[in-house]
């Protein structure tokens, strides 16, 4: 092995030698200038790719480096404050003087919205409070999941660490709407949407909007949506594949991810595949989580071709197949002894056509999606005596949902623009249930109902205009019909239920100056109830629930003020939101004690109201080259169920909220290492005193209707990215937990995750 490896260095350093010595070198001079101000920028880095040289501009953003001129070579430019852009540097160039012009970051990740109305728009127009998550973040904490990527967000919650549903402003995932690309994503399970088949490492970036949009996306955008963009396939000529490789000590957790892009300018392919495994993690108590393991692959294809200006079509492709375990005792402090598994496969498939005439009609857009998939559902029960398996319920989710939207952008005048469009979707699902009983080797069948189907249709038209300078005002108005079928069981015709909706939503923004904006929007949203909660009988983690045939749809009455802006030269970025939901026939479970029955669910009346507030202040050049970022956040949510004589408060309620964090970024262009980052952050969440207590009747829920108690936990992450080395990788180091607290979740019965070492390295070839 030595000797093979002195033979390969020999070669590296002969290669070395005669490219030096036969190469022609050039100098290659210019200045680097932001994009927007055109003003220079000092400190940038300039490398070569691939090679270990490098320079640095001044003062007045000017540089020089000397390049081979025997062949075209590709410089890089990257600054912490700017996006990294890399020229290909010809003949034609090596006498000139290169104007180079970077992109800045802030501008990259907040100027621009795509999900509010389905087009492009500026962040100051939005009469609701947004956040954007670049995939650099995404990737550098290493996270596994949606959840784990927005939790720091402030409004998102997790119920629990571990597969946890996703909570927004107190309300869970059947009151938020889940995209990925503009489609809405759905999964079997009563709890909503967990958003386990969505691949983080492949999206480009994921947009947030808190507040209701339901005149957009129709049912359950009560809370907000959830957006995660991929890149498109063509644009710019392009060849590049970026490999992912990480470590997780407490679980033993390894990720591999993979992206292969092709990019030409009317046709591309971008492949992407991810493939995690864990074993079983430790809590902060040092107790190992029995049957906490999970593995899960995903692999996806994005393609699509560019006609004309006027004309592309797009099309994607994924497969996920997920394979996990809940901590023993998950459910409640009762069901210590019941392990559940679960393993998932989904085929997702969408196409997308945009026709852009640019004129009278912007642009029409129509996008059909398919899901055929499968959820197995394994309950099992241990002996408390010997913790031998006693039996187990297989409950197999399958269902199919496939739809699709058409829409239009008309330009109604010089700042008017309107969209009118209307979307469909069918989703059917089928639970048939196996029962095995180990003590007399005895087993049974639940045959499912056949043709359960929900169905819905609505039609919108939405309306935004720029009235001066200081104005801008969003109105929109939408209309649902949806029918639920129960199916049939053994020949018998069930029961079907039909519902029709109004929603609509009325906001102005008022900039009353540059870089100062108040933001109030008013807006009635809705949820259909779903198959589960009107017909189906479902064995789940919580216990036997059957629906309720009676339930109306749930109806919001939204109000949203914002204070948003800058101040400081840029350096101060705030953004603090109130809001306020009056949320009638609101869809809740209830005990039932009715044959062998723990739940039903019935309408009540639900007061949710709260805040979130976030600060972010940037201290560059404290020594040239380096930048000090200092974030503050809290979120806050209170709910109350008001169909009672003294009103209670909700269950599932987060506490409140506090996110302090400081981020240090230096570049400093030495021969190996291109740039390092610094950043530490602490979350406290108060204890939650609003929630009921456990009735004797209930054994309790993975919900949370225990109280939870207050802590902190600690983060810390080092970040090297280095342009000269081949692959320009980045080696990330994060420490979660680093005081390894012993804590719950406020919605668990079991404790988090103890303290993680990662590991993360990446590489852009």
């Amino acid at each position: 092995m030595l000797k093979v490896l002195r033979i390969l260095f020999t070669i590296l350093f002969m290669f070395a030698f005669l490219k030096n010595f036969f190469g022609q070198e050039s100098i290659v001079q210019g200045v680097v200038a932001d994009k927007s101000s055109k003003e220079p920028i000092p400190f940038a880095n300039i490398s070569i790719k691939n090679e270990a040289s490098g320079t640095t501009t001044d003062a007045l953003g000017r540089f020089k480096i000397t390049v081979n001129s025997d062949k075209p070579t590709v410089i890089i430019v990257s600054h912490i404050n700017f996006d990294k852009k890399e020229i290909i540097v010809t003949d034609s160039l090596f006498s000139d003087s290169l104007k180079i012009y970077l992109q800045p970051k802030a501008i990259l990740l907040s100027d621009v919205v795509v999900s509010a109305g389905l087009y492009e728009q500026s962040l100051n127009e939005l009469t609701k409070p947004i956040d954007i998550i670049s995939n650099q973040k995404i990737v550098d904490n290493m996270n596994t999941s949606i959840a784990d990527v927005l939790s720091p967000l402030q409004g998102i919650s997790q119920i629990w660490e571990y597969h946890s549903p996703i909570v927004l402003r107190g309300l869970h995932s059947t009151r938020l709407v889940v995209l990925k690309d503009g489609n809405i994503r759905l999964g079997p399970l009563p709890g909503g949407y967990f958003g386990e088949d969505l691949n983080m490492y492949d999206a480009k970036r994921i947009e947030v909007i808190k507040g209701p949009g339901s005149v957009i996306y129709g049912s359950g955008a009560i809370s907000g949506i959830i957006n995660v963009i991929s890149d498109e396939p063509f644009g710019n000529s392009k060849n590049s594949i970026k490999l992912t490789s990480g470590y997780g000590s407490n679980n033993n957790e390894f990720l591999e991810s993979i992206k292969l892009c092709h990019k030409k300018e009317k046709f591309g392919i971008l492949l992407s595949g991810k493939f995690l495994k864990t074993g079983e993690m430790v809590y902060g108590n040092g107790e190992i989580a029995e049957n906490s393991s999970v593995q899960d692959r995903d692999i996806s294809l994005n393609t699509g071709y560019k006609f004309s200006d006027e004309h592309k079509f797009l099309v994607h492709a994924n497969y996920h197949y997920d394979d996990f375990g809940k901590p023993r005792g998950f459910n409640g402090p009762d069901k210590k002894f019941t392990e559940i598994s679960v393993q998932e496969e989904i085929l997702h498939s969408d196409v997308t056509y945009i026709y852009s005439p640019k004129n009278f009609i912007e642009t029409i857009n129509l996008k059909l999606f398919y899901d055929d998939a499968y959820n197995d559902f394994n309950q099992g029960k241990h002996s408390s005596i010997t913790d031998k398996l006693t039996s187990t319920d297989i409950i197999h989710y399958k269902y199919t949902y496939g739809g699709g939207r058409l829409f239009g952008i008309i330009n109604m005048g010089k700042n008017n623009k309107m969209t009118v469009g209307t979307d469909y979707y069918t989703y059917q699902l089928d639970n048939e249930t196996k029962f095995i009983n180990y003590y007399d080797n005895t087993n049974g069948f639940a045959k499912g109902w056949q043709d359960a189907v929900e169905q819905n249709i609505g039609f919108f038209v939405n309306n935004e205009w720029q009235t001066g300078k200081k104005f801008h005002i969003s109105s929109g108005i939408r209309f649902d019909v949806a029918s639920v079928n129960e199916g049939s069981l053994n020949g018998v015709v069930g029961k079907k239920e039909q519902r029709n909706s109004f929603s609509g939503n009325i906001g102005c923004v008022y900039s009353y100056a540059e870089n100062q904006h108040i933001s109030f929007n008013v807006a009635r949203s809705f949820r259909m109830p779903s198959n589960n909660e009107l017909f189906a009988t479902v064995i789940n983690s919580a216990g036997i629930r059957k629906g309720n045939p009676e339930l109306k749809p749930e109806y919001g009455y939204n109000f949203d003020l914002g204070f948003r802006g800058n101040a400081s030269n840029g350096k101060l970025k705030y953004d603090v939101s109130l809001f306020y939901y009056i949320i009638n026939d609101f869809i809740a479970m209830t005990v039932s004690e009715e044959n062998g029955i723990d739940f039903t669910f019935d309408n009540k009346k639900a007061q949710i109201a709260g805040g979130e507030s976030s600060f972010n202040y940037q201290i560059d050049n404290l020594i040239p080259a380096s930048s000090l970022f200092l974030d503050a956040g809290a979120s806050y949510v209170y709910g109350v169920d008001l169909s009672t004589t003294e009103p209670l408060p909700l269950h599932a309620i987060p506490p409140f909220d506090l996110n302090l964090g400081t981020e240090y970024k230096y570049n400093l262009n030495k021969k190996w290492i291109t740039a390092y980052t610094l950043k530490l952050d602490a979350s406290y969440a108060g204890a939650q005193n609003r929630v009921p207590s456990t009735t004797d009747s209930f054994g309790g829920s993975s919900w949370g209707f225990v109280q939870s108690d207050p802590h902190t936990v600690f983060n810390f992450s080092l970040g090297l990215n280095s342009n000269s080395l081949i692959g320009c990788p980045k080696l990330r180091l994060i420490v979660k937990n680093i005081f390894d607290t012993d804590y719950q979740p406020f919605g668990s019965y079991i404790p988090a995750m103890g303290r993680n070492f990662k590991i993360l390295l990446m590489f852009n070839f």
